[in-house]
């Protein structure tokens, strides 16, 4: 039997759609993408800064588009995926200078970190800071109107459990709280400079990762910390959206919980048609967990599982106007019309318990991070 509250969200949705189209007749989608992050993201600047060997930029990387082109990746990345559904071209790394950038770019680069300063890369204050030094290249419309994509933190937290094994759990959350503490302030700025729609894609397992499992020696068990740290980071990040979300006049966001979409995939790979869950798809060690790792993990898009997504997906951000309060008041006029029956299905339900699993469902990542078997 259908869900009577699923029913309620559906009309309100429908609804909110309706007086939208009504007030925006002519909703256009933006145009323009900005990423920021880590190789996850990398659409090449690596091999741009770097001075050393770059494996991105040979085979087999590359593999299903003919070349390789710098992405971490058997071809596209995450970002190229929205860009298609944007109806762009792929957007390309900042650092090729020759390179077409009325669409946005890409400031993602491999190895990036939130904290510290390491070699041949950029941390995401000196990426937000190439940004905001170049934002003359756009009109001020276009980047108000823009998607702003991010995903970094993973070297973080890597690097931390690498070295401190055995940290209490006041450091693990002041380590997590500097790092958000340093994102929070850098959304600020791209805020600051025009920004005002996000994409967030948060933090995976990263002790189910081939390359953590394979060098931890226990390749059929996830490690513990680097995926604890993962969970508390993930809370800790949603929390800030919806913080900003308050503080932030305009800020709009969409948050993907890709933590609970590579565990379930992890968990029950046949279910959703991969080979396996347990090792990359090529490299050397017993689950090729070196060398070469694919990044397959770039077809679980946005709007794929809506359980993950919210409170808006990539397709609604891209068409939200920038300014809500010229609807709230039909909004509010319907939503109180609507008032008596949604308490009538609501009174069927405990919501405070509703609302207070969710809440704890962050708690059960943090405790069972690293405790599913693959």
């Amino acid at each position: 039997m259908a869900n009577p509250k699923s029913h309620v969200f559906i009309l309100i949705t429908t609804l909110l759609a309706l007086l939208l189209l009504l007030h925006f007749p002519s909703v256009s989608l933006a145009q323009t993408l900005f990423v920021f992050g880590d190789g996850l993201y990398d659409a090449g600047n690596k091999q741009f800064l770097s001075q050393n060997r770059v494996d991105a930029s040979f085979p087999p990387y590359g593999i299903t588009l003919g070349k390789a082109t710098g992405r971490w990746s058997d071809g596209r990345i995450v970002p190229d995926y929205l860009a298609n559904f944007m109806g762009i071209p792929q957007i390309p790394p900042f650092l090729q200078s020759t390179a077409d950038f009325s669409h946005g770019a890409s400031f993602a680069i491999a190895d990036a970190t939130v904290l510290g300063s390491p070699p041949e890369t950029m941390t995401l204050s000196q990426q937000v800071m190439k940004f905001s030094e170049n934002k003359n290249k756009w009109t001020n419309k276009t980047l108000s109107e823009a998607i702003y994509m991010i995903y970094i933190g993973s070297d973080d937290y890597l690097n931390y459990a690498k070295n401190n094994p055995s940290p209490s759990d006041a450091q693990k959350q002041a380590f997590v709280d500097q790092v958000i503490t340093k994102i929070n302030a850098e959304i600020k700025v791209v805020y600051g400079v025009g920004g005002r729609k996000f994409a967030f894609q948060n933090l995976a397992p990263l002790g189910c990762l081939p390359a953590v499992k394979q060098a931890n020696g226990n390749v059929q068990e996830c490690v513990k910390l680097p995926s604890e740290m993962a969970a508390l980071h993930n809370k800790k990040l949603l929390q800030l959206m919806i913080e900003l979300s308050k503080q932030l006049n305009g800020f709009q966001y969409s948050f993907y919980d890709f933590f609970s979409s590579i565990q379930n995939r992890v968990i029950k790979s046949k279910t959703y048609t991969f080979e396996t869950g347990i090792a990359a798809c090529c490299g050397t060690g017993s689950i090729n967990g070196s060398d070469c790792s694919s990044n397959n993990v770039g077809h679980l898009m946005w709007g794929a599982d809506p359980e993950v997504v919210g409170p808006n997906n990539l397709r609604e951000l891209m068409v939200l106007p920038l300014d809500l309060t010229v609807i709230l008041g039909d909004i509010h006029e319907a939503m109180a019309a609507m008032r008596p029956r949604q308490s009538k299905i609501e009174s069927l339900y405990d919501t405070k318990k509703m609302d207070l699993d969710m809440e704890n469902q962050w708690f059960y990542q943090v405790d069972k991070a690293a405790s599913f078997l693959i």
